[in-house]
């Protein structure tokens, strides 16, 4: 069992619906084969919430995308055109991931499990398994879990997953290769605490790769698409978000490339740099001509090495990758 106590990093041990903990005697319910591995922190997410809508959702003979349906359907004020374009893009989402795993996220130097840590409904496990790689997932959402669940399965794999907090892992001292942690870091409430974790768990010389939004965009903010956001400061930005378009921003921080930097180095030690990415052509097919035509400009100036300090800062998102030293 690759699960550790989150709270004392014991070996824990099977029981019929649950898993107990050798050391501390700590017990964590196991909801449809996967562990509910998470403890107290600060989330954005009520735990006793997403855990009834799960339970809902294991009992269930839906397909894959009747799941996903489902879980949006339980989200209030969404209407059915989002609902269907978001199934879509959850369902498209594997695809894509394997572009990301060809690309930036080749790196692994090290073999073992890959973490895939914060892995939603599960497109990057199923991405790093159709590409031979060793991973496993966890998720702050028990709910999403058994949505990533069936879209392993139905991908032809066996899922590890856990449900875990990312300031809490469930993993004993240096026992994984590498860390993957897709547009998380913006959502965690204790980021020194989360970043201290992922360097616990990875052993020396192990990989480290992150990706979030930059707080100083010139572009939208990527989850409100509410623009000038990150210019604010954050004590306003709640207010703000729902002025300028009425939705709740209670859930998210954005971060510039210097505040990444310094968390990074202050609570881990791995060696890193930073990538500012291309925006992928799938995303670009579906932009209007203009908007086309503006995303085909970035990616040119992207990739010369004057301009590529410019987007540092106004940039709209960084790729970090790095190595345990």
């Amino acid at each position: 069992m690759i699960w550790r106590c989150p709270r004392c990093q014991s070996k824990l041990i099977a029981q019929e619906h649950s898993l107990q903990c050798t050391s501390c005697n700590s017990g964590y319910e196991v909801i449809d084969g996967i562990p509910d591995l998470r403890v107290d922190v600060d989330s954005w997410i009520d735990f006793q919430t997403d855990l009834d809508l799960a339970r809902t959702l294991a009992a269930t003979e839906l397909t894959l995308e009747e799941m996903i349906r489902a879980v949006y359907s339980a989200r209030p004020d969404w209407d059915a055109a989002r609902i269907t374009r978001r199934t879509r893009e959850v369902l498209a989402a594997p695809r894509q991931m394997s572009e990301q795993v060809a690309g930036w996220l080749a790196r692994p130097t090290s073999k073992g499990p890959i973490l895939d840590l914060g892995c939603g409904n599960g497109p990057m496990v199923v991405a790093l398994l159709s590409a031979g790689r060793e991973c496993v997932g966890i998720d702050v959402s028990m709910t999403w879990l058994i949505v990533a669940q069936r879209m392993v399965r139905d991908a032809g794999y066996a899922p590890v997953l856990a449900a875990a907090v990312a300031e809490a892992l469930p993993f004993e001292n240096e026992s994984l290769a590498s860390v993957v942690s897709l547009d998380v870091i913006e959502h965690v409430r204790d980021v020194p605490r989360y970043m201290r974790e992922i360097d616990r768990v990875v052993r020396p010389g192990g990989f480290v790769a992150l990706s979030t939004p930059n707080r100083y965009s010139l572009s939208a903010e990527p989850h409100v698409f509410v623009w000038g956001v990150g210019w604010i400061p954050r004590r306003w930005q709640k207010q703000f978000v729902r002025w300028r378009s009425g939705k709740t921003y209670d859930d998210t921080i954005l971060r510039s490339h210097a505040e990444l930097m310094d968390l990074i180095k202050r609570n881990s030690t791995f060696a890193v740099s930073t990538i500012i990415p291309r925006i992928q052509t799938h995303h670009i097919q579906n932009f209007s001509w203009a908007k086309a035509a503006i995303a085909n400009l970035y990616n040119w100036l992207v990739g010369l090495p004057a301009t590529r300090i410019i987007f540092r800062v106004v940039g709209p998102f960084f790729q970090i990758v790095g190595v345990k030293k």
